[in-house]
């Protein structure tokens, strides 16, 4: 214990006596006694004797300083937390024992440091290089808990402030590591799903090796620059546009091979028959005409190639 904690009990020892001092009526003898006797010694409160005040005071004093080691002797572990002990005259961190939840007393040389162990998060916003060496910028969260059965090495390895010097890091590194490989066009396309699920593969040996168990890592925006952002819109949309051109020369190309079956279909009628299918035609239209109940007047062809025409009558 420091110099400045004990002074301060020292003072408030003395406070409390001179209280008691006067609470009680006990004030020492002004007159000097003579120099050849001893003084008396002061007075005691009525009806107490001097071995039970010496008690009184004692406990008195025990009460005082346990509650001002109060903090340092009985720790509080809340839901979801873990406790480490560092021993000071016991070999350091208890390695084979870790405290749960509720009040833990221990020495008041000792320390006791709370680990919450429930399922933490990281944010964070930064730019990275791809391949091409142009920068991107990603919003990455990291889920994660630290693993309970070895909170002790954990303690003793790396120490409370685990999420700043290996979660992170090691997840940023994944991070850089995955962006290399791709171009922005390829980030865009591969998305932040198909991203994040890359960097949550890279990352997860790297802090489970640290005595933290990753959930997972997720990229919520893939942010590219302007500039490279419209070029790739536009990279798009040409593509878009070449491949509606590709399916209008397929559609073309359909119609074509259709109109070429359909004309060989005709050239090979007429060569069977002997007629033209023009001919063939207006003979079928003649015929639907001669069968409706409207009044006709068919007019013939002079020639043997003609065909005949029909006009409607009034009935």
């Amino acid at each position: 214990m420091s110099a400045r904690p004990l002074s301060e009990l020292r003072r408030s020892l003395s406070l409390l006596c001179r209280s008691l001092r006067r609470w009680l009526g006990w004030r020492p003898v002004r007159q000097a006694a003579p120099a050849h006797l001893p003084a008396d010694p002061p007075p005691l409160p009525p009806g107490m004797s001097r071995r039970a005040l010496r008690a009184w005071l004692a406990g008195l004093g025990t009460l005082l300083i346990l509650f001002y080691l109060w903090r340092s002797i009985f720790i509080p572990i809340g839901s979801g937390q873990l406790g480490i002990r560092w021993s000071r005259f016991d070999g350091g961190t208890v390695m084979d024992r870790v405290y749960g939840e509720g009040y833990r007393a221990i020495w008041p040389w000792d320390t006791m440091t709370v680990y919450d162990t429930r399922l933490q998060e990281m944010h964070g916003t930064m730019a990275f290089l791809t391949a091409d060496g142009l920068e991107v910028s990603l919003d990455v969260t990291a889920r994660f808990a630290p693993r309970a059965a070895d909170l002790a090495m954990l303690h003793r390895s790396v120490g409370p402030r685990y999420r700043e010097t290996v979660v992170w890091p090691d997840v940023i590194a994944a991070v850089r590591q995955v962006i290399r490989q791709f171009k922005p066009d390829e980030l865009r396309v591969l998305g932040e799903a198909g991203l994040s699920a890359k960097v949550d593969d890279a990352a997860r040996s790297a802090v489970q090796s640290h005595w933290v168990d990753l959930d997972r890592v997720l990229i919520t925006r893939i942010a590219l620059p302007e500039r490279l952002s419209a070029e790739i819109q536009e990279k798009l949309a040409q593509e878009q546009k070449a491949l509606a051109y590709e399916f209008i020369l397929k559609q073309a190309e359909m119609e074509r091979q259709k109109w070429s079956i359909e004309a060989d279909g005709i050239r090979e009628f007429e060569e069977r028959s002997r007629i033209s299918m023009l001919k063939w035609r207006g003979i079928q239209a003649t015929e639907r005409l001669a069968a409706s109940p409207n009044t006709k007047i068919i007019v013939m062809g002079a020639g043997e190639n003609q065909l005949p025409v029909l006009l409607n009558g009034e009935k």
